[in-house]
């Protein structure tokens, strides 16, 4: 019974373990990445205050009603002048009489409703929300393509270090082996001493960098999971193949195109050029008149005592219609220095879009001639990296056989691990071309 309580709790014990370290692969961690960023969940919020702006501007256009109570205590009644000789014709034509006019105690309780007729900034307005809308859309879809593009380099930056790691145990385990065999035949007296004190050397040094690149890899996956939008104290596992993803790559881009027109920078900016349009369409606009409607109705109670809601108290109601028109007639010039100021931007922004059409054509051209250098410099880095192999797994045999020195299966060792260092560093600079190919020829 106390067996099974045990291999129950430790059932339990692994359980716990594998919730608490997450596993991902490439795409499982861009698909978190979409739900959790910061960056994405504001671009989302985003999208949500421009439908809230296209709503407010919108009922600027409709029916506007109001509600309106006051009171008002008199505590000393306007008073005013007149005439003496107005009242009493036999009073003397510089006397004057004052007047209190009113009541001590005033109420009015009023409903008001306006209603916009025509207003040509209105009509302008509210199209421009809508492109504002549009922008945040494609603003979110910048979002996203930014965070997946940080979250695949920093991935391949984990698988790299990962990689690293790897390597840098085989050396020093390796290292180790060597260390300890050539110890024992130092102790038998076979060989001298300065063999083993340099394998010492030899052992410590491979053992601090295999400490470092542990330290640097879990800096590395720290890095991804905030890109990811991941809690950094939990703990994460990579399982794509980085070797699977290199192999994978097409080497030949020769023919691949970019659609310029559907470059997110380029989609932006052509927004930013409508927006400018409407602007100037705003700023004419402004020729207009403009035509409201407005409804009123009041109720008063003037009172000298407080009464106000005594029933049976008359209440004297007011009742009114209308039309508001506002024609503009002369500006000195204003509205249309305005007018010409809106064209300016649009100008601008004309000459930046062609500007950034052809700086795209370079980009997709330099990224391209980018990474067919990252496969050569690739393949060239993977031969290296198996003649150094072969040379250092020579070496050692010709070292135990005694054929060389410590000092030089050293200096080979060396060799053999900057050739690995080497080979990596292609590995993650091949794939972060294909990340920037992929990103200007909208394949991302």
């Amino acid at each position: 019974m106390k067996k099974n309580r045990i291999i129950l709790a430790l059932a339990c014990m692994a359980g716990f373990s594998s919730l608490a370290q997450q596993s991902f692969s490439l795409d499982e961690a861009i698909e978190f990445a979409s739900k959790n960023n910061a960056s994405v969940k504001n671009a989302i919020l985003e999208i949500e205050s421009a439908n809230q702006k296209v709503k407010e501007t919108r009922a600027i256009g409709l029916p506007q009603v109001s509600a309106v109570g006051e009171f008002q205590n008199f505590l000393d009644i306007p008073v005013t002048v007149a005439p003496a000789n107005a009242f009493n014709p036999a009073a003397s034509a510089d006397e004057l009489v004052s007047l209190q006019f009113g009541t001590e105690y005033n109420a009015k309780g009023s409903l008001n409703a306006n209603q916009l007729i025509f207003n040509g900034s209105y009509l302008v307005g509210l199209q421009t929300s809508k492109k504002f809308k549009k922008v945040s859309e494609y603003q979110k879809t910048k979002t996203i393509q930014d965070v997946k593009e940080n979250v695949i380099k920093a991935y391949y930056g984990a698988l790299v270090a990962e990689k690293t790691v790897a390597t840098l145990t085989e050396i020093s385990e390796t290292s180790k082996s060597i260390y300890n065999q050539t110890k024992g035949l130092y102790e038998e007296g076979f060989i001298e001493e300065d063999n083993v004190t340099q394998l010492s050397l030899n052992v410590l040094t491979s053992q601090n960098s295999l400490n470092r690149a542990k330290r640097q890899l879990e800096d590395a996956k720290n890095v991804l999971k905030f890109q990811m939008g991941m809690d950094v104290n939990e703990t994460i596992s990579l399982s794509s193949d980085f070797d699977a993803v290199i192999s994978s790559l097409d080497a030949s881009q020769s023919e691949v195109s970019s659609d310029i027109s559907q470059n997110i920078d380029f989609l932006l900016l052509n927004q930013q050029r409508e927006l400018n349009v409407l602007n100037i369409k705003y700023e004419q606009s402004q020729y207009l008149p403009s035509l409201n409607a407005f409804f009123t109705h009041q109720q008063n109670a003037l009172r000298n005592d407080f009464d106000l809601l005594e029933s049976g108290k008359p209440w004297f109601p007011t009742t009114i219609w209308g039309l508001n028109l506002s024609v503009p007639i002369f500006s000195s010039g204003s509205r249309m220095a305005l007018v010409s100021q809106a064209k300016i931007k649009l100008k601008q922004t004309e000459n930046n879009l062609a500007q950034l059409e052809k700086g795209l054509s370079i980009q997709t051209e330099a990224a391209k001639t980018k990474y067919s250098n990252a496969i050569e410099t690739y393949n060239t880095s993977n031969e290296a990296v198996a003649i150094s192999k072969k040379i250092y797994d020579n070496y050692q045999i010709k070292f135990k056989e005694g054929l060389i020195s410590s000092l030089d299966l050293s200096q080979i060792q060396t060799q053999y691990l900057s050739a690995q260092t080497q080979y990596i560093q292609s590995m993650y600079n091949l794939v972060s071309a294909k990340i920037e190919l992929d990103k200007i020829t909208n394949k991302l």
